[in-house]
């Protein structure tokens, strides 16, 4: 079928429903009027929505077309004053800031956007409670901002206490302390070695603080690394310090000490003397420090023990009249005890060599030293565990070892009797108050229970 050209939709749809046998019935003509209707009838509507989207409206108006749904998150409380209401960039409520090295809170303040004279009145206001050049690198502060601006900082200079800061109405800023209460108590911790005295006492909660004190008590009589086997016993009776739920979260001084290595049980109490000076004493009241050390060197292995031997370089047997300690060269050599240094210089096969005069007839020799210590020289007086000189390999040696030698009235003997020997006593006029804080130990001990701490299994390299 043809229409007319230049004509409308109308009258092309006027001009087919008069032509005879033009092949369209009323139907069809209806189904095309309908199908064109719809389409301007969506051309329409677009247009319409544009127009509504473009067209400013009021607040009011926009409320009374919505339709109410239900929100499946519970709605946001706007009026809540920690929660940002405007069309500015959202600011971090509460911040932790690392000091770096170099840094001093003015300058952490500054990096953070806080103006210079603003980080000044922080500053001044924060020393009110804490020095602030006492802040060092890694320590931490936490920063509280209301609407952009610091409202409040904190630091915790200790485990019970924290330096609160806080911005006032004015706009100035006041400090203050803020001291945890906590409840004084002790702790007994008793159990047999396992792997070793460290990892055993790590599992057991022990801090490394108290493991250490543990270990400088016994280390004049004790050598750890070859006195120590599975099943010696061990017992740390200590001050802690606990917060409301019982756990300990600070430790004090070690009051009571027990050790069994090789069977051999050795206990010691922690007393001031009349000088105020703490030290521990066995039952007796005999220091747990001996006069002179077993081992001068710490973290050694004992390559050669005291009697006849081999000699590794003149091949013939020989008196070994000493104790040889391997390790690497530059190892620190300590004093085994106070005395005057009788020698320091090269001494034939036995290299750089020193020997120090003790009290009571002894005396004790430092041989094969890579060098001396700074100002060790012969009529030097040297204090015990003051570092003499450096492990080596000088004169006769096959390697970095530290030869050590005890020497009583002339007569070499094995410096591993040392361990046998008894610490000093107490002054008489001092037994009995030594004996009266012995008996409150033992009767704070007897009721407090041992500590029940679920062991954690062994991890490689412990700190």
């Amino acid at each position: 079928m043809t229409f007319p050209s230049g004509q409308n939709f109308a009258h092309r749809l006027r001009y087919a429903l008069r032509t005879k046998g033009g092949g369209l019935v009323k139907a069809d003509s209806t189904r095309l009027y309908l199908d064109n209707r719809l389409k301007l009838l969506g051309v329409c509507a677009c247009l319409a929505i544009l127009a509504v989207m473009t067209f400013p409206r009021s607040h009011d108006a926009v409320a009374e077309a919505e339709v109410e749904i239900e929100p499946a998150i519970p709605p946001v409380d706007l009026t809540r004053h920690d929660l940002a209401i405007d069309d500015s960039p959202p600011v971090e409520k509460f911040r932790i800031l690392t000091l770096k090295p170099g840094d001093s809170l003015g300058l952490l303040l500054q990096k953070n956007g806080i103006e210079p004279t603003e980080a000044y009145k922080i500053t001044q206001a924060f020393s009110n409670s804490y020095d602030p050049r006492r802040l060092k690198a890694g320590e931490s502060l936490h920063f509280f901002h209301d609407n952009g601006q610091l409202a409040h900082l904190g630091y915790k200079p200790s485990i019970d206490r924290t330096v609160m800061l806080s911005r006032t109405e004015d706009g100035n800023f006041i400090s203050r302390d803020i001291m945890a209460e906590f409840k004084s108590g002790f702790m007994t911790v008793r159990s047999e070695i396992g792997d070793s005295l460290y990892l055993d006492a790590k599992r057991l909660g022990v801090p490394d603080k108290i493991i250490q004190q543990f270990a400088n008590i016994y280390e004049y009589s004790v050598d750890f690394q070859r006195d120590i086997q599975p099943g010696d016993g061990f017992e740390m009776f200590l001050e802690v310090v606990r917060d409301r739920r019982g756990n300990v979260i600070k430790t004090g001084d070690l009051l009571f000490t027990g050790f069994s290595p090789r069977g051999k049980v050795s206990e010691y109490y922690l007393f001031y003397d009349a000088g105020g000076r703490g030290n521990f004493y066995d039952a007796e009241g005999k220091t747990a420090r001996r006069k002179l050390r077993a081992t001068p060197i710490n973290g050694a292995r004992l390559s050669s023990g005291f009697g006849s031997r081999r000699h590794p370089i003149l091949g013939y047997r020989k008196m070994h009249s000493g104790v040889d300690f391997a390790a690497p060269t530059g190892t620190p050599v300590l004093a085994a005890g106070n005395g005057t240094v009788e020698k320091a210089s090269r001494y034939g096969g036995y290299g750089n060599y020193i020997r120090i005069r003790h009290t009571d007839g002894y005396k004790t020799a430092y041989a094969h030293l890579s060098k001396f210590a700074r100002g060790i020289r012969a009529g030097t007086y040297v204090t015990q565990d003051q570092v003499i000189g450096y492990v080596g390999s000088t004169g006769r040696s096959t390697g970095p070892h530290l030869h050590y030698e005890v020497h009583r009235h002339g007569k070499k003997i094995n410096p591993r009797r040392l361990s046998q020997l008894s610490g000093e006593p107490l002054a008489k006029e001092q037994m009995s108050a030594f004996e009266t804080r012995r008996s409150e130990i033992d009767a704070i001990r007897a009721q407090t229970p041992v500590a029940a701490l679920k062991p954690v299994p062994a991890v490689e390299n412990v700190d």
